[in-house]
This record gives structure tokens, C-alpha cells and sequence, in this order.
């Protein structure tokens, strides 16, 4: 446990020197203002006949800020992957204190905790917004996806991609080949979400799904990681 905690203090201080802190920033603030100038703009037209309601408004803000977090996930776990499959060969030819999937665990913890962290808030920012521009009224038709199965939703779809990041890094060997195959997975994913959506069959089960699918791809990578020998 010390190793862990030690290798996610190395990872923090990384992020600090290399300037990648700096893309937890976007969900946080990207995302909450690119919602409020969506709903400003909805309210500007429905005068003409579009109606956005507090819970559709809810919904798009969700999907915005979560499309942000999705990117800087699917960036900083291939980079992660791709910086320590840089230094396999120092792994190799030197003996080490700890396991190599133990040092990627790590740096891997503070990544993703991070990412979801800056989503939660981003995702808490949008409620007060969407509240105060788009009020709720009685009688409002119900949205497409309830707000908080989506947020729940929505975090497990940024740990799939993140998982998806790390795998597709350790078996291809390279960060581009895996923030490629991470954001194939994304359009997927939500491709199949959406004619689930349609054909009224969408539940929770489908993000458990992709809960279980990311746990999976997250032990092969590791113990992969592990057993690396070039």
C-alpha cells in the first residue's frame, strides 16, 4: 500500500511538471460554460417553437461535460501506459523494489480518480446553471435519460474508456494506436446506448456492463504489464 501511495504521489508531482494538470481544467470550466451558452441559446429560440426543458437541459449539460471528461481521459491514460512502456527496458535490466504493474496501478489511480473527480464537479456546476437559466415547471415532458442514472452512467462510461486507453496501450505498444482505438470505443459505445435508447430498452444494466468490461480489461492489462519482456 505504501508503494501504491508513494508511486500516486510521483504521478501527482508529473502532472504538475509535465503541465498535463492543466486538462483537468476543461471539464470543470468547459463544460459548464459550453452548457450555459447551449441553454442560452435554446431560450433565445423558443420563442420560434423549440421548448428546452429543465431535465433536457440537465441531460445536454451532462453529455457536454462528460464528452470533455471522456477526451482527457482516453489522453492521459495512454500517455501514462505509453511513458512507462517507454522505460520497460530499464525495468528489465535492473531489479525493482516493487512490481511493474504495481508503479502503472499507481499512476493510474491518480489519473483516473482525478478525471472523475473534475467530471463530478463539472457535472455538480451544470445542476444550478440549468436550474436557474431553465427552471423546472409542472407539466414538463420527461427527459430522455433521467439526470441521475445518467450521471451514475456517465462514470462508468468515462472508467470504460479509460480502461479501454490502458489496454489497447499495452497490446499495441503505442499511446496514438490507443487514444485512437479509446475514442472508436466511445462513438460505439454511445452508438449502441442510443438504439438501445430507441428501442426503449436502455437500463442500467448497460453501464454495469461497461463497469464489468472495464474491470476485466483493466486485470489483463495489468498482469500484460507485468509479464512484459521487451
Amino acid at each position: 500500500m505504501s508503494a501504491l501511495v508513494a508511486n500516486a504521489r510521483w504521478e501527482l508531482i508529473r502532472l504538475v511538471r509535465s503541465k498535463r494538470l492543466f486538462l483537468l481544467v476543461i471539464p470543470v470550466i468547459a463544460g459548464p460554460v459550453g452548457s450555459l451558452l447551449a441553454f442560452l441559446y435554446f431560450a433565445h429560440v423558443q420563442a420560434n417553437g423549440t421548448l428546452l426543458t429543465h431535465g433536457t437541459a440537465l441531460t445536454m449539460g451532462l453529455f457536454v461535460t462528460g464528452g470533455l471528461a471522456g477526451m482527457v481521459m482516453l489522453d492521459l491514460g495512454a500517455l501514462t501506459v505509453g511513458e512507462e512502456l517507454a522505460r520497460r527496458s530499464h525495468m528489465i535490466s535492473f531489479g525493482l523494489p516493487q512490481s511493474r504493474a504495481g508503479i502503472l496501478a499507481g499512476r493510474l489511480l491518480v489519473v483516473f480518480g482525478l478525471t472523475l473527480g473534475v467530471f463530478v464537479v463539472g457535472g455538480l456546476l451544470v445542476w444550478p446553471i440549468a436550474s436557474a437559466v431553465v427552471p423546472a415547471h409542472a407539466g414538463d415532458a420527461a427527459p430522455l435519460f433521467d439526470p441521475v442514472h445518467l450521471f451514475e452512467g456517465v462514470l462508468c462510461l468515462l472508467l470504460f474508456l479509460g480502461a479501454i486507453a490502458v489496454n489497447a496501450s499495452v497490446l499495441t505498444r503505442s499511446s496514438s494506436e490507443a487514444l485512437v482505438a479509446g475514442v472508436l470505443a466511445g462513438v460505439l459505445t454511445v452508438a449502441v446506448a442510443g438504439w438501445f435508447t430507441y428501442e426503449g430498452q436502455i437500463s442500467m444494466l448497460f453501464p454495469a456492463v461497461l463497469l464489468a468490461v472495464a474491470a476485466v480489461a483493466l486485470l489483463w492489462s495489468f498482469l500484460r504489464f507485468e509479464s512484459l519482456d521487451t
